[in-house]
């Protein structure tokens, strides 16, 4: 029995559909080591402190934490940081209690700008582009005006409007975000600049953002949109394994055999 486990660590979602995305793309892991997933809120047994249980319970002594979140300027993992002792105090307000453990954490970065993230944009941008040069694309995220969290989802949304900008020739890419707010004024100046705006989601999986907000803050634009996530794509669980196996600590099953 492995003496490693992992915990995948993901926001949680009253909308079962949206949970179920995260257990489709956690299953689809083959790995030596033992695999839960802990909700930050929202899934009922399923918290954070009881996939910790779930694994020590099973042996485990060493725990590699994947935080299942688009970028390192959340809040939440600021709070997630701080209930798993990584962090004698929270920079947040956190409703989040320390959660007792035995185990050792190794901590992994979140997705921000891995070359298998705009793998995944470009696959969903090249879904609505049919003129590159005639067009614009706006990024859209949930983004943080909490200083030190909002440079960091400013570092990370740059670097992807890069890697965007320098595989396609739009005429230009942008990204806005909820926190602090600038999808409207945005995504106005890339409208009136281009004949074609294509707006692209940058969210774990689809729910009230992708589906609700995104499109109303968008009302009255000339744009297109599909609102389709990082989630369902098989990529998801390639980034999970990569992450995971490059601490070391565990391998995926073909690397054991």
């Amino acid at each position: 029995m492995s003496d490693t486990g992992v915990l995948v660590l993901a926001h949680g979602s009253k909308d079962n559909r949206w949970v179920a995305e995260i257990d489709r793309a956690v299953q689809a892991l083959t790995l030596d080591a033992p695999v839960t997933v802990g909700f930050l809120e929202m899934v009922e047994g399923r918290s954070i402190a009881r996939g910790v249980q779930g694994l020590e319970e099973k042996g485990v002594q060493e725990i590699v934490a994947l935080p299942l979140f688009v970028c390192s300027g959340s809040t939440h993992l600021d709070e997630i940081q701080y209930a798993l002792g990584l962090k004698t105090a929270p920079a947040v307000e956190t409703e989040l209690a320390p959660v007792p453990r035995r185990s050792t954490i190794n901590w992994v970065a979140p997705m921000d700008d891995h070359p298998v993230v705009v793998q995944i944009i470009t696959e969903r941008i090249k879904a609505l582009s049919v003129a590159p040069a005639e067009e614009t694309v706006l990024l859209v995220a949930h983004g943080s005006d909490k200083p030190g969290f909002q440079e960091e989802w400013q570092r990370t949304l740059a670097s992807l409007s890069r890697s965007i900008q320098g595989a396609f020739p739009f005429k230009k890419v942008a990204y806005a975000t909820v926190h602090p707010y600038t999808i409207r004024p945005q995504a106005e100046k890339l409208a009136q600049a281009s004949k074609r705006m294509i707006v692209i989601p940058l969210f774990i999986s689809e729910g009230y953002y992708t589906k609700t907000y995104i499109p109303a803050q968008l009302a009255g634009l000339d744009y297109v949109y599909d609102g389709r996530t990082y989630l369902p794509h098989p990529l998801v669980s390639r980034w999970m394994t990569e992450q995971i196996c490059q601490t070391g600590r565990v391998q995926g099953l073909e690397e054991a055999d």
